[in-house]
């Protein structure tokens, strides 16, 4: 079976404008996992998921490090430390968004796209066209209900 024959086709997106809390009244009025974020053409140039939100409420997570030398060596990398602290600062969607989306072709196969979700512990996904414009979504809710069509 084919990804457009089971996704949704009017997928909730947002401007990457948008303020952080338009996303998180999304996500609980929808009842989603994810916001795919387009641009005024809806071609898809982003991702917010609750999992980005979630920084919004935690501080970042200060590296450990070693001194040697008078040089500071740092176990988890000073770039993770740097990623959480501007997510935590993030007061746009354009600012917490995730840019390279993984995406699926609408012609995919369920079974490929299954595949990818889990391998990547993603919990939905966008399917855009040749062009990039979103034209859908697959969650992991939709798969759910195809497996209970099944049986």
């Amino acid at each position: 079976m084919r990804i457009e024959e089971v996704m949704n086709k009017y997928p909730v997106t947002i401007d990457k404008q948008a303020p952080i809390s338009d996303v998180a009244e999304l996500l609980v009025k929808y009842n989603l996992t994810a916001v795919s974020v387009v641009d005024e053409n809806n071609k898809l140039i982003g991702i917010i998921t609750e999992g980005d939100l979630l920084y919004k409420k935690v501080r970042p997570h200060v590296p450990h490090y070693v001194n040697v030398l008078g040089a500071s060596i740092y176990y988890n990398g000073i770039g993770e430390y740097n990623s959480q602290f501007k997510k935590l600062l993030a007061s746009s969607v354009e600012d917490l968004m995730t840019k390279e989306v993984i995406t699926a072709k609408p012609e995919t196969e369920v079974e490929e796209v299954v595949a990818v979700m889990l391998d990547k512990h993603l919990k939905s996904m966008p399917v855009v066209d040749e062009k990039g414009v979103l034209i859908g979504s697959l969650g992991r809710r939709d798969i759910i209900k195809l497996i209970a069509k099944d049986n």
